[in-house]
């Protein structure tokens, strides 16, 4: 009886369906607020809104 050998390139197949799946699922809001140079904006801006807040300049 021969061992059983999966194809080589059978991890590469399940994970192009996994992220294909994912993509599916999560709604696209929620893949724009994951990007991370948005994060960094939205961070950036509170900062910068709370340090205003902070020191009155006008």
């Amino acid at each position: 009886m021969k061992a059983y050998e999966p194809a080589p390139d059978f991890t590469a197949k399940v994970m192009k369906k996994v992220y294909a799946y994912e993509a599916a699922r999560v709604p696209q809001l929620y893949r724009l607020l994951w990007s991370r140079p948005l994060r960094y904006l939205l961070a950036g801006g509170g900062t910068a809104l709370g340090i205003l807040k902070a020191a009155p300049v006008f």
